[in-house]
């Protein structure tokens, strides 16, 4: 996208935006005729940079924002506030500073309680919510005691690999090990210690009827080797919030990362279907 004078091709830019003390870093691909704006907001350890297969993806029929939560990429971390409600402001601020006033919001892991919380309190300024391998706050009882389970038996060595990442089926790594061993990489960039941001993800929790209510599209992703939220729990509050769910079979915690392909091919549907409306 760069390095051309091709004006077919969409353009990119880079910005960041002042709020709640904290520099929020944005990246937003467009072309030259008007398109509806797909936000995408990364899990935890990720950036903006973690979505490059989805960018190229949807550029061509959507303008595309990516942005790195505070603390993670280039956003930064000063006020030592972290969690939904500062996320949700700083989303504000990102959609405000590209004059969006309504967008389709994708959030993996984290960034689907940062996306769900922006939509209960801003619900006129979102499309669709699209959830993959998230509990967005959502929380059931097996949800809450599978996530409690698995922390406390997790492999106290589980990076210490190349290319072995909980968020990564083992399936991934051994089929393409430089793949997954970027994917680790990436996940180095950020500040704020990940002990501070996981207790703000449990206390954060809504209620599934508050968020069927708000009557939006909604799309559920999972994979079903996913061994943080497994695809069967996600699958039954996906059905509590009367959302669409797709299970993108072998994939882990990160089905967009680890088979872009049919991620891609099943968000393009679910956004297709949403404009349509």
């Amino acid at each position: 996208m760069t390095g051309t004078s091709d004006s077919s091709l969409p353009r990119w830019r880079t910005a960041t935006v002042a709020s709640g003390g904290e520099d929020i870093y944005y990246e937003v691909v467009e072309t030259e005729a008007p398109q509806t704006t797909v936000l995408l907001t990364h899990g935890a350890g990720g950036s903006h940079a973690i979505w490059y297969q989805q960018v190229v993806a949807l550029a061509n029929m959507y303008r595309v924002i990516t942005w790195d939560t505070r603390g993670f990429g280039n956003s930064t971390f000063r006020s030592g506030t972290h969690g939904a409600v500062a996320s949700a402001s700083d989303m504000s601020a990102v959609l405000d500073a590209t004059g969006t006033e309504r967008a389709h919001l994708v959030g993996q892991s984290m960034g689907g309680w940062w996306v769900t919380t922006f939509a209960l309190a801003h619900p006129e300024r979102v499309r669709s919510l699209v959830l993959t391998n998230t509990v967005a706050g959502l929380w059931t009882d097996a949800l809450d005691a599978h996530f409690r389970q698995y922390v406390a038996s997790a492999a106290a060595d589980a990076n210490a690999h190349p290319g072995a990442h909980p968020a990564i089926g083992e399936g991934h790594t051994a089929e393409n090990l430089a793949h997954a061993f970027l994917y680790q990489q990436l996940n180095t960039f950020h500040s704020p210690p990940m002990a501070d941001v996981f207790p703000a993800l449990v206390k954060t929790r809504h209620a599934h009827n508050d968020v069927r209510a708000l009557g939006i599209p909604m799309l559920v992703v999972t994979g079903t080797e996913d061994p943080i939220f497994p695809a069967d729990l996600i699958a039954a509050s996906a059905a509590l919030l009367g959302a669409r769910c797709v299970e993108i079979k072998g994939a882990g915690h990160s089905p967009y990362w680890e088979q872009p392909e049919a991620f891609n091919a099943a968000l393009l549907a679910f956004l297709a279907g949403v404009e349509e409306r």
